[in-house]
């Protein structure tokens, strides 16, 4: 994402260019945001080449960064500008009228609209207010707000002035500049005071929080960017299916298990459902994840089938496919996405799982669960849940409450054996402690973490099969949970809902710690 960052652009003409000692020492008192142009005079006229902090550090070459003005300058810059790093928007004069930095976001933008864009979301809202120029609040003034149907847009901060007349006219809406965060956090009071549908968009990075912020009227542009612009990137492989319109959901995970990963992208796929699209699964960005072997590597396809019967290589035939940005989508998307697709939901004829996921799950039943009608599934989350918690997850029980929880109820619930859902290798060895040979558990491979250290950090290392086998393991371990008769769970999780879903309500009796 490209944003509007503070910074001074400094003129230096000379004939001579200064070497790299002496610009480094100039930069040594300025800030990151700071660019030097360099007017190097000769006989052929004046070249210009700007110099960053940034441009030092990584020995470049001195060329003209520039950005010449225009309703596209963000374009550009999010097509030349690397990560971090400081270019100058320059007017026609050659005067820089901004200073633009690319900075991470959760959403990747493709400037390509063959597709739709989805405006039923911002036709929620009378108002809405873009809260500082960047290069997303400037594609939301371009390419949304014509199809808009409110009534006032406002356009908060430095640079919205000088830039809105590059940009196009909107003649069915009012446009409200406000200079100032003052003026436009009065108008928003005043607009929840009146219970007005008033929409702030802010730069920030979302989290998986409650719906306080967007209920309050207030989303990060990757939130809104996304519901916008999740169809419009639409290509036209081949032929096939002309009636038929397909949505593939792609996504970057690095941290996630599973079962998170099924969670956001199956209500990113209902979603599409519920707008009209046939959901199909290609997550190919996940380089970084454990599940991945290998760049490109496709971590649903070698786990799972798709919905609807369909395969990929026919999907990549068919007449229309809409791309999706990246589906890593926080609480508050889901929760917006989840209240448009309600009742819906995906149709898979021959089940979700491929068929060696199947046979990897039949062979362990007969191995490590020989007795469900007898059993007590235990699932202790530790690792990352315990020695370093990720922000507004749950906290679980230790293995010592959950060890008091079923001395508790063992004389209530009629069960014989107890079978252990863990990954860690300290709580396993606890409960077999406790229970010996009473314990099953599966032959997965468990760990151990220390703090500050995330369980992701141990699969760093890329072995073509590996990924296969992780994942394996951890829908094994959690399908054999789903097939015993009572259950006791240290706290809610994803792999707890996909027990509790392939259980369909079986279980004899259940306790979930913090419920």
């Amino acid at each position: 994402m490209i944003i509007s960052v503070t910074g001074e652009l400094f003129v230096f003409e000379t004939q001579v260019l200064p070497g790299r000692e002496e610009l480094e020492e100039f930069f040594r008192e300025l800030g990151e945001h700071d660019v030097l142009e360099i007017r190097l005079q000769s006989g052929d006229g004046v070249k210009v080449c700007h110099v960053t902090k940034k441009t030092l550090e990584y020995q470049m070459g001195f060329v003209n960064l520039a950005i010449p003005m225009g309703e596209d300058s963000f374009q550009r810059a999010a097509d030349l500008c690397p990560r971090d790093f400081v270019m100058p928007v320059v007017d026609g004069d050659g005067n820089c009228v901004n200073l633009v930095r690319k900075v991470w976001s959760s959403y990747s933008h493709v400037y390509q609209y063959e597709g739709q864009v989805d405006v039923s979301f911002l036709n929620r809202y009378d108002r809405l207010a873009l809260v500082r120029m960047n290069e997303y609040s400037v594609e939301l003034f371009r390419r949304a707000i014509p199809l808009w149907k409110g009534r006032e847009v406002l356009l908060v901060g430095d640079g919205w002035r000088d830039f809105a007349r590059v940009l196009p006219g909107q003649p069915h809406v009012q446009v409200t500049i406000l200079d100032r965060l003052e003026e436009w956090e009065a108008v928003r009071k005043e607009a929840a005071s009146e219970g007005q549908r008033f929409l702030s968009v802010v730069e920030g990075i979302a989290e998986n929080e409650g719906n306080g912020r967007y209920e309050s009227g207030l989303l990060y542009y990757d939130e809104v960017m996304t519901l916008t612009f999740l169809f419009s990137h639409v290509t036209h492989p081949g032929t096939r299916n002309p009636g038929e319109k397909f949505f593939v959901i792609d996504g970057s995970f690095s941290l996630e298990g599973m079962f998170a990963i099924w969670m956001k992208t199956f209500t990113a796929a209902r979603y599409a459902l519920a707008r009209g699209y046939a959901p199909v699964f290609a997550i190919v960005s996940s380089d970084r994840n454990m599940y991945s072997d290998h760049p490109g590597d496709d971590i649903w396809n070698k786990f799972f089938l798709q919905p609807g019967g369909y395969t990929m290589e026919e999907v990549e035939e068919s007449s229309y496919v809409a791309h999706s940005p990246n589906m890593n989508l926080m609480n508050t998307v889901r929760y917006i996405m989840d209240q448009v697709s309600a009742g819906r939901d995906m149709v898979w004829p021959e089940g979700i799982w491929n068929s060696r996921v199947k046979e990897y799950i039949e062979s362990r039943q007969k191995r490590f669960l020989p007795h469900p009608q007898e059993t007590l599934g235990v699932l202790v989350r530790g690792t990352d849940y315990v020695h370093n918690p990720l922000p507004n997850h749950p906290r679980h029980a230790t293995v010592d409450q959950v060890l008091e929880k079923i001395s508790q109820v063992e004389g209530q619930w009629k069960f014989q054996w107890i079978y252990l859902a863990t990954e860690d290798a300290d709580i396993c060895e606890a409960m077999k402690e406790t229970y010996g040979d009473r314990l099953l558990c599966t032959d997965q491979e468990r760990y151990q973490v220390k703090p500050r250290q995330l369980l992701v950090e141990l699969h760093k290392e890329k072995q073509e099969g590996k990924g296969f086998r992780l994942g394996a393991e951890y829908l094994c371990s959690v399908s054999l949970l789903a097939r015993c008769s009572f259950l006791i769970a240290s706290g809610p999780c994803g792999a707890l809902g996909e027990a509790l879903r392939q259980n369909g309500g079986q279980y004899r009796e259940v306790f979930v710690f913090g419920n």
